[in-house]
């Protein structure tokens, strides 16, 4: 078995946190990050690939590695966070809900849709409607765009 050497970057508070005001906070509250002192750390081994990358992006944005590193980590942590609430919210909508939400996310009309399914576009409004308020979204592209976040392949017919 080869070994693949490993680079760690110790994230700290007071390196951090000066730098970019909350973020170590927000990494607290999203992975329980221990505090030691005055001073909160979290240590990452990342292969020599990804430590040359980050190392490279982060001399491109004028930035430490650790704390590009730390700004990447908050940022895919929130992204889960708001994965995990749509995915919630998804299995409250009722089954006519989630079907024309899929037909819209796909591109649809009302119209289309109405057709499709053999019922009024006024019904179709109503559940997209609804559908959208509860996913907290404003439009069929917000759709579209959260169905992308989640990996749903909308353009796939989900009967198999």
């Amino acid at each position: 078995m080869q070994r693949i050497s490993h680079e760690a970057y110790r994230f700290g508070a007071s390196k951090v946190a000066p730098q970019t005001p909350g973020l170590a906070a927000r990494l607290r509250r999203y992975i329980g990050w221990k505090q030691r002192g005055s001073d909160t750390h979290l240590t990452l081994e990342i292969d020599s690939q990804t430590s040359a990358h980050l190392q490279r992006s982060a001399r491109d944005k004028a930035l430490s590695p650790e704390l590009l590193a730390a700004i990447l980590l908050t940022r895919a942590l929130g992204q889960e966070r708001r994965r995990r609430r749509a995915e919630a919210a998804l299995e409250t909508l009722t089954p006519r809900e989630q079907e024309i939400t899929q037909l819209t996310a796909r591109g649809l009309t009302n119209l289309q849709i109405a057709e499709a399914l053999v019922i009024s576009p006024e019904t179709v409004k109503t559940h997209v409607r609804h559908a959208l308020a509860k996913l907290g979204l404003r439009s069929k592209m917000d759709l579209r765009l959260l169905f992308i976040d989640l990996g749903i392949r909308w353009w796939q017919d989900s009967a198999k």
